[in-house]
């Protein structure tokens, strides 16, 4: 299956205890240089992939900054085809950053056009509530794409856990606690009921500056 999908990298930044946002939303938890690192892994993938709920809140470019490059996909999960269309993952240098939208099959036609006449390619896979992750991965990777950096929230980090989709992970720990029940969390969803069933990564590298870790693990094998 790895062959058959592009190599996943999940990358996050989180607090103490385990939060990647507070209650109300705010994830501004990397320094400068944190931030330039990220930037750098962008650099050396072929695409960024991100849920709409990051669209609809932040409206980021999703742009590589910092270091000279040559672009890569933007590639953003949104079942129902409902982010803003004047959204800057939409508008921002599309001749650079070309734009991917995976959406469920049953959306209409004329939304998709709408979406297709700003130079977005939009990816129809999956009949159920949700986009199919497994058949998006794959017709990602005839696309060219062999590799993808995940900066996704904490439903959208589980459903790749959830599926064995993630090869990679770059965590960041900033050197403070916010705690907060709704305080979003690096990975949530409906979770595994024993320790037995979660999956394992091996730690590789650990770097530490003032008082941020960043911790690499790859996929146990």
């Amino acid at each position: 299956m790895k062959n058959e999908r592009p190599y996943i990298i999940l990358s996050a930044a989180m607090t103490i205890d385990g939060k990647i946002a507070s209650k109300v939303g705010d994830p501004d938890l990397s320094d400068n240089s944190d931030w330039r690192e990220v930037h750098k892994l962008r650099k050396k993938v072929d695409a960024i992939l991100v849920g709409k709920g990051t669209i609809i809140k932040d409206n980021p470019k999703l742009h590589i900054k910092y270091y000279e490059h040559k672009g890569y996909y933007r590639v953003i999960l949104d079942s129902n085809l409902t982010i803003p269309i004047d959204s800057q993952v939409v508008t921002y240098k599309p001749e650079i950053y070309t734009t991917i939208i995976c959406t469920k099959e049953d959306i209409s036609e004329d939304r998709v056009k709408k979406f297709e006449e700003k130079g977005v390619t939009v990816i129809k896979a999956g009949k159920k509530e949700r986009v199919d992750l497994l058949k998006v991965m794959s017709i990602l990777k005839t696309k060219g794409i062999n590799s993808i950096i995940l900066e996704g929230g904490g439903t959208l980090n589980w459903s790749f856990i959830k599926n064995d989709l993630v090869d990679e992970i770059r965590l960041t720990i900033a050197p403070w606690i916010i705690g907060g029940v709704d305080a979003i969390s690096l990975v949530e969803g409906e979770g595994f009921k024993k320790m037995i069933d979660g999956k394992r990564f091996d730690l590789i590298n650990v770097e530490q500056r003032n008082n941020y870790v960043t911790l690499n693990y790859k996929r146990k094998i």
